[in-house]
């Protein structure tokens, strides 16, 4: 048995999750049954472990569990088995790229490490139980198929529809339709799941063979609730320029995020909070209020915590956002949080520089109208001058999290961002330019 019990997203480059499990003794005393952990879910797909074993070695293998028809998900994974006493004894096996699929669901190692050096080299504890850590990475998804375009009348505007596939714990297929106006439509679309909107993030390509004639790029759109049609793109062609003279057409499609939405509609001068439910039908309560400084902040309440199941944690992930009449919205960025079945919820807090409305106008007395609307305007269209100092005080931070990720390896970061400065304080610099402003 390998019990999941740690879970580590990292902000780099390749988005890598890291999963830490716990392999019990009946590991590598069971020769007639392999150790498969169950599903947990990355990059919007469904995976699994398995240890496997002979009579002399310990093989670990990588499984796709929502693999489906003409979809082949690449990966970069790493096992590594922990040593007790010093990291630089750990035991890895790394892959690159390797292509999963319906024909060929798993990757690994059948003979990666002698049993009896598990023991000798300090892998295992006295109960003979041992840690293995899986690292996933740059993980892409991507459906193709060919689809004959003579079956249809494309003339009088029909629909070409490709097979159903599996991404995100939804179905999907991509709809090719021939406008009256000239042109063709290509849209993804949703077929399960119409209890919520979502958020499907994605590339088509549609050409003849391996060439590509047409290239959406990336569109971010939101397919509907009721019909889970999303608005597509249209390219300038007709279906006979991609079909060729065979009349096949290559759909390809890169499937890059799928996120179910839910809408709460709250109030900062209410204490009243909204309720709001995810994609398992789990309750969540989210309330507003406004912070010492006059900032909205938001808060997140788990109101289902007794359906956890005892002995487990759950492990939740979400991005946030506030939307404004009128007005582009404010993101409040990833948030994630750990749950258990006993435990008490404070809520998550989630901070933005939106000032409040009510603390601007109390106190205050007008003699018109136009008074009040003069200074609602200047409110919502003229940020405070705390803001500009809060935005200087956060660019050295900004500048080391995303400073690595621009430069050479073998270039250092102080060099590449602060070329110009020699014995100068960073801090001292912002301090400055916070005074100035």
């Amino acid at each position: 048995m390998a019990l999941l019990y740690r879970f580590t997203q990292l902000e780099d480059r390749g988005a890598t999750g890291v999963f830490t499990f716990i392999a019990t003794r009946s590991v590598t005393r069971d020769l007639h049954r392999d150790a498969t952990t169950r599903e947990f879910s990355f990059a919007h797909q469904r995976w699994a472990v398995t240890l496997c074993r002979t009579e002399r070695a310990l093989g670990a293998f990588l499984l796709l569990r929502s693999s489906s028809s003409g979809c082949r998900v690449l990966a970069d994974f790493t096992f590594t088995l922990l040593n007790r006493e010093h990291f630089s004894r750990n035991e890895t096996h790394a892959q690159r790229q390797r292509r999963f699929s319906a024909e060929c669901p798993a990757h690994g190692v059948q003979h990666w490490l002698p049993l009896q050096d598990l023991h000798t080299r300090r892998f295992t504890d006295d109960n003979g139980e041992f840690l293995l850590e899986l690292s996933l990475a740059n993980v892409t998804t991507l459906f193709e198929c060919d689809v004959r375009t003579g079956q249809f009348p494309f003339s009088s505007g029909g629909t070409l529809e490709t097979p159903y596939f599996s991404f995100g714990g939804f179905e999907w297929n991509v709809a090719v339709t021939e406008e009256r106006t000239g042109g063709i439509r290509a849209a993804l679309n949703r077929l399960t799941g119409f209890e919520m909107p979502c958020r499907a993030r994605y590339r088509l390509r549609l050409g003849c063979g391996e060439q590509a004639i047409v290239d959406s790029g990336v569109l971010d759109q939101i397919t509907d609730q009721a019909t889970g049609v999303s608005r597509g793109t249209t390219f300038s062609c007709v279906i006979s320029d991609l079909g060729g003279r065979r009349g096949i057409i290559h759909v390809a499609t890169e499937l890059q995020a799928a996120h179910p939405l839910s809408e709460a509609r709250v109030r900062p001068s209410e204490t009243v909070a909204a309720n709001c439910y995810d994609r398992e039908k789990q309750s969540w309560c989210v309330q507003a209020d406004v912070e010492d400084e006059g900032k909205l902040r938001v808060k997140l309440f788990c109101t289902d915590l007794h359906h956890v199941p005892c002995n487990h944690v759950r492990y939740v992930a979400w991005r946030a956002a506030v939307l404004r009449r009128g007005q582009e919205s404010v993101s409040l960025g990833s948030h994630s949080n750990y749950y258990v079945q006993d435990g008490v919820d404070m809520g998550v807090v989630m901070e933005t520089t939106i000032p409040s409305l009510d603390k601007e106008l109390k106190g205050k007395r007008f003699d018109s109208d136009e008074d009040v609307q003069n200074v609602v305007q200047d409110f919502f269209h003229t940020p405070p001058k705390s803001a500009y100092k809060e935005g200087i005080y956060k660019l050295p931070e900004r500048w080391r999290r995303y400073a690595p990720l621009t430069v050479p390896s073998n270039t250092p970061v102080s060099e590449e961002v602060y070329p110009h400065k020699e014995n100068r304080n960073v801090s001292q610099d912002v301090e400055d330019s916070a005074n100035h402003q």
